[in-house]
């Protein structure tokens, strides 16, 4: 798998813990890791270089971390990385940086078979790489979707495979013209079909005790994940993570309303990781708790 196969390799190279990494689909089998790696030690030594690939990392620090040395196929440089800003490294290129630093950083790894899946699906011109400005140019949307990522990679059991598309679909929608070169165009901003929100919700409904992803949802409307995802947004008024919450809170009600079993077995079977999972996402749609709400339907 992407994750483990990431999560290993920063370990080594910067010697360090393997660190929690996710991966997630945007198109077929493509996928984009996202990971929290950080240290807290001032070590000597340089980083082990990975092993060559065709793909890029983005690196988007959450504090300020000063490394004496970052070397790029031989050409040396100290860096100071700042939250706010991105740092674009070429896997085909040897990349070393010095161990002194302390950081915490959230790390996209996106292959460029990804970059050209996602580009092909959508109709895009193919993207012939990723490029940067300078190293460590001034990115306020990465570092959003960074933040955004952060809780999924602390706590990946209760994270929906639908939030980690929608952020690796909006990471790539980003990525091809910001660093890629990729002219935007005007975008469809039409709604999804009638049809296709029928099948949407009946796919939502038969699948919310499961995962239901983005990639499926789109299959099922016969249309690209991404475009899936704009259109979902403007129909619905909400991403498709989000709409998947709302329907679950609305079959954790019926169920509540209408049957004697306990909240925890209520949770799993509205696909929720457990009560706890329910009752945060209850309490933030109906501002009370489940049991609160039960008891005003006359359950004890």
């Amino acid at each position: 798998m992407l994750a483990d196969r990431i999560s290993a390799a920063i370990g080594r190279g910067f010697k360090i813990p393997p660190p929690p990494t996710l991966a997630a689909r945007i198109v077929g089998s493509s996928q984009i890791a996202f990971s929290r790696f950080r240290s807290f030690e001032s070590r000597p030594g340089l980083s082990t270089p990975s092993a060559r690939e065709e793909a890029f990392v983005l690196n988007i620090p959450l504090i300020s971390a000063r490394y004496s040395l970052v070397s790029i196929d031989g050409r040396r440089q100290s860096v100071v990385q700042s939250p706010g800003k991105a740092y674009l490294f070429d896997l085909t290129s040897r990349n070393e940086v010095s161990l002194d630093a302390i950081y915490d950083s959230i790390r996209f790894h996106i292959p460029q078979a990804s970059i050209d899946d996602a580009a092909y699906e959508r109709g895009l011109p193919r993207v012939g790489g990723l490029h940067a400005k300078y190293l460590g140019q001034d990115d306020p949307i990465l570092y959003g979707l960074a933040l955004a990522v952060s809780p999924a990679i602390a706590d990946p059991a209760r994270t929906t495979t639908a939030f980690l598309e929608y952020i690796a679909l909006a990471l790539h929608d980003h990525v091809v013209h910001t660093y890629g070169g990729l002219p935007r165009g005007a975008r469809a901003t039409g709604g999804l079909a009638p049809w296709q929100i029928r099948r949407a919700c009946d796919f939502i409904e038969t699948n919310l005790a499961g995962d239901p992803s983005i990639v499926a949802l789109s299959r099922e409307c016969g249309i690209s994940a991404s475009h899936f995802a704009r259109a979902f947004r403007t129909s619905f008024g909400m991403t498709p993570h989000q709409w998947i919450t709302k329907r679950r809170v609305a079959r954790a009600k019926s169920l509540m309303s209408q049957s004697p079993e306990n909240l925890a077995e209520i949770s799993l079977a509205c696909g929720f990781f457990d009560q706890s999972h329910l009752g945060r996402h209850f309490l933030r749609e109906e501002g009370l708790s489940p049991a609160q709400w039960r008891r005003r339907q006359g359950f004890r």
